[in-house]
């Protein structure tokens, strides 16, 4: 009788009610497609769903979570002799804790505002919650140390009767934020305009969004909200539909399995199924991390690594330049509605009826760029746009941006982002 191998016993225990569950759900299968490492156990959950008892006195090889407060973490770690959390609040007693990193969330956020002219930035999240203060000590820092004005809203609870008090963590503060809006509509009225706003995660920057519109703030004209998450639920729910910061959480998971993956193989003395040639294709803090694992018999272990963000998805809420002068706002207009149309700087000067000279020095003074570096940056991020959402080939982009040929689209989308178009597709489109 042919006697069957038993392979490692893994528990998936991350939530697919929100964009970034489902996102880590995708890395770690995409690493089970290329490894079969595991039989894998998923249980289908929401954010904040405590461990099922029937779980409880069950022993998994090993789990890989999303803990969502204190008892959920204290649960998990009774199941597995190795636990990957991928949400980074609650280290388990043996394992690692693997998050979006706060600083490269908050930095993203102000150079996107910067360089949209934005000389103010505000930060608005929930009191109490370690990721939004996180992101908000980041961003204040940020600010303070090039010279931004900024401000910070950290909304507080209401009293328990205000909210479903079975609720915990970052759902009951959102649940309270969407019932309780007065704090947050004073501090908007106290804000001086135009400003924008990094809110801590998309269902606060929906809320900070709604408010505006409450109360008879324009966006983005004059307030423009951007998010972490990229929820396309949340965000396109929110009117106007709210731009967002991308977490790379496909990432994430690829790295939770991998690092398990190795663990489980240090732990029986045998080889990971991940090799050293595809170790070398793994984010830096994973690879750090796996040259130096720990013995299988230490009772106690944690090592915590953080993954950058991907990118902005800007959508409406911040689709502006914010500038003072009503002749550039109409010339920025101008360009972000008919660059990929060919037109050049002298086409910008005749539209709002100034000379080229005071055009050009214009631009200088509010926004640090040339007219002609402004109709280039449009033309790309329009690019940008079509590799990630289309199939087109490089001559079509090119014939739609207003480079007429591939060979000067590459040239340009090299000097702007150090990679060709190419690489750009293949290394920011999820398939």
């Amino acid at each position: 009788m042919k006697q069957v191998s038993k392979r490692p016993q893994v528990l998936l225990f991350i939530e697919s009610s929100r964009a970034y569950g489902r996102g880590c759900l995708q890395g770690v299968a995409g690493y089970l497609r290329a490894h079969d490492a595991w039989d894998v156990i998923h249980l289908e959950r929401g954010l904040g769903e405590a461990v099922p008892a029937e779980l409880m006195g069950h022993q998994f090889d090993g789990v890989i979570a999303r803990a969502e407060n204190e008892s959920i973490a204290k649960a998990i770690d009774q199941l597995g002799r190795w636990v990957i959390d991928l949400r980074g609040s609650f280290a388990p007693r043996r394992g690692v804790t693997i998050d979006t990193d706060a600083t490269d969330c908050a930095q993203i956020a102000v150079d996107y505002f910067v360089e949209r002219g934005f000389r103010r930035i505000a930060f608005c999240g929930y009191q109490g919650v370690d990721f939004s203060e996180a992101r908000g000590d980041a961003l204040v820092e940020i600010c303070e140390q090039n010279g931004i004005e900024t401000e910070r809203l950290d909304m507080v609870l209401a009293d328990k009767a205000a909210v479903n008090a079975p609720m915990e963590g970052v759902l009951r503060h959102e649940a309270n934020a969407e019932i309780v809006e007065t704090a947050l509509v004073n501090w908007l009225q106290h804000q001086s305009m135009p400003c924008a706003v990094f809110a801590c995660n998309d269902v606060c920057g929906r809320q900070v969004v709604r408010a505006a519109v409450n109360t008879g703030y324009r966006v983005p004209e004059q307030l423009a909200v951007l998010g972490v998450d990229n929820d396309e639920v949340i965000c396109d729910l929110t009117n106007p539909p709210l731009s967002s910061i991308e977490p790379d959480a496909y990432r994430i998971g690829f790295e939770g399995a991998s690092v398990l993956d190795h663990l489980l193989a240090g732990e029986s003395g045998g080889a990971p199924s991940c090799g050293i040639a595809e170790r070398e294709k793994l984010h830096p803090a994973t690879a750090q991390f796996l040259a130096s694992i720990p013995a299988s018999e230490e009772e106690s272990y944690c090592h915590r690594m953080v993954i950058p963000p991907r990118r902005v998805v800007t959508r409406f809420s911040t689709d502006i330049l914010a500038v003072d002068d009503p002749d550039l706002s109409a010339a920025i207009e101008f360009i972000r509605d008919k660059a990929c149309d060919g037109i050049g700087v002298s086409d910008v000067a005749k539209c709002v009826a100034i000379s080229r000279a005071t055009l050009e020095r214009r631009f200088r003074v509010s926004l640090d760029r040339t007219p002609r570096e402004e109709i280039e940056r449009v033309r790309l991020e329009r690019a940008k746009t079509l590799l990630l959402q289309t199939d087109y080939g490089l001559d079509r982009i090119a014939s739609m941006t207003a480079y007429s040929k591939a060979p000067h689209l590459i040239t340009a989308f090299r000097r702007q982002t150090g990679m060709t178009p190419a690489v750009f597709r293949k290394r920011h489109r999820r398939t």
